[in-house]
């Protein structure tokens, strides 16, 4: 093929990994025509040195250029023009790879943080806890908390006192550096439970709570920590929440 003057279309896909058909789309928009097409029966030629084009449309296509771009990019004259715009596009990815590094932790903050927790789990019984202080971020009310990413990206915290309800993200590892309004846990001895099923019914276990602590002089507030939640599951019979009351005379 080496010493070809022109390429068929096969030819230039298989030399490409392309399939043919995205050879004529290049073709139809008009980034990389043929240099030469049979009247008789369409067939379409490329000449050689056209590979060079094609490569140059496949590395601006790896790198994420849209076809609208690529065709920009090919009406550049100005080779310091053309530079400019490969720094810029260095730049987002840059930044597209600095975001996807944030999902990232994330996820694996979610990870951990169920696997630390699953082995504690007890729906039928309960237990008094020693907790230390925690931090988390305050995220508002349940019409406030999705705009921002706090919800998303850490276990959500739910505060409920009598009929009002507040909610929290909770701060496993590291505080994070942005303007955001933490909190804290108080540390002290809680009596802790879990409730297995939707949020609609936990109502139940919150009585239920209760009702074991009753000589234990509770806290009015109960804190709610989702474990397994929409996040993770999409069942809601399946969500699972740790249930925390603070034991007022602790300390």
């Amino acid at each position: 093929m080496g010493n070809k003057e022109y390429l068929n279309v096969n030819e230039l896909a298989t030399l490409f990994g392309l399939n043919v058909q995205t050879l004529h789309y290049y073709d139809k928009i008009g980034i990389l025509k043929p240099s030469y097409r049979d009247p008789n029966n369409g067939y379409r030629k490329y000449r050689f040195d056209q590979t060079y084009k094609l490569a140059s449309i496949r590395y601006m296509r790896k790198l994420g250029y849209s076809i609208e771009a690529v065709r920009d990019f090919q009406d550049t004259k100005d080779p310091d023009e053309a530079l400019q715009r490969l720094k810029e596009r260095s730049a987002a990815i840059h930044a597209q790879w600095e975001e996807m590094m944030r999902i990232d932790h994330a996820i694996l903050r979610k990870i951990q943080f169920i696997e630390d927790s699953k082995n504690e789990i007890d729906y039928e019984g309960f237990r008094i806890v020693e907790y230390p202080e925690r931090k988390y971020i305050s995220i508002g009310t349940e019409t406030e908390i999705y705009a921002g990413e706090s919800f998303y990206f850490y276990p959500t915290l739910v505060f409920y006192e009598g009929t009002k309800k507040e909610f929290g993200a909770l701060l496993t590892d590291e505080v994070p550096e942005e303007n955001v309004d933490i909190h804290t846990i108080p540390a002290g001895t809680y009596v802790v439970g879990y409730h297995k099923g939707a949020y609609e019914q936990i109502q139940d276990s919150f009585k239920r709570i209760r009702e074991w602590g009753q000589n234990l002089n509770l806290e009015d507030s109960i804190l709610a920590v989702n474990i397994i939640d929409q996040f993770v599951e999409q069942n809601n019979e399946n969500y699972t929440t740790r249930i925390e009351v603070r034991i007022a005379d602790a300390y």
